[in-house]
Formats: structure tokens, sequence, C-alpha cells
């Protein structure tokens, strides 16, 4: 699933914003959206039976976790190309592929703003 998710940021950095470094910024916002994913999970369940949130430098670590985890996987171990050149799709489609890819991005995204909400709701 990682891999989809690579190749298809990476399709959208190379093809459509046509960056200088599209493996790079792949790597930063695909770990963008993974730690926002993580932190959401890790609150929710810090604040059901701790009553504790994660603090914004235990969030930056976790990010930077990811970042450095991507880095070493994508980059160190060349499989960036290798993902590129084998052209990963869902169930075998381009356009199943481009939906749960937008899916994913815009609801990793969506946890800035309505995981706040409802963690001090039940806090």
């Amino acid at each position: 699933m990682n891999k989809i998710f690579y190749y298809y940021y990476y399709l959208f950095y190379s093809k459509i914003i046509k960056a200088d470094s599209p493996h790079l910024l792949t790597i930063l916002v695909l770990s963008l959206s993974w730690s926002l994913l993580v932190n959401s999970i890790i609150n929710f369940i810090l604040i059901r039976f701790s009553n504790y949130l994660l603090g914004k430098f235990e969030m930056i670590g976790v990010l930077a976790i990811i970042i450095c985890a991507h880095y070493y996987y994508f980059i160190q171990k060349n499989k960036s190309k290798k993902i590129v050149e084998a052209k990963p799709k869902f169930f075998g489609n381009h356009n199943i592929s481009i939906i749960i890819t937008i899916m994913f991005f815009l609801f990793t995204a969506s946890t800035l703003f309505w995981v706040p909400d409802y963690i001090f709701k039940v806090k």
C-alpha cells in the first residue's frame, strides 16, 4: 500500500507540479500524511486511557522518525526507482488507485481539523 501511495504521490510531484526533486518531495509529503494519521491514533489512545495528549515536540519526533524510515527505505535501499518502474496499482486499476490515494491524502490532511475538536470534547 505504501508503495502505491509513493508512486502516485511521485506522479503528482513529477508530472503535475513538476518539482525539481520529486523523490524528496514525495518522501516528505508521504511522511507527513502518515505522521498525521499516526499522531491522531496515538492521541486517541492516550486521551482515552490516560487523559494525556502528545506535545508538539513529541508529534514532531514522530514525523522525524517516519521521515527517516521512509528515507532509508525508499532512497537508501534504492526502492524508489524500482517502484516508479513497476507502476504499482490498487486492484490493477489506475483510476481506483488515484481515487484511493486522493482519499488517503484528504483523510490524513483533514485530521488537522477534526481530531482536535474530537479530543477536546472527549477530554
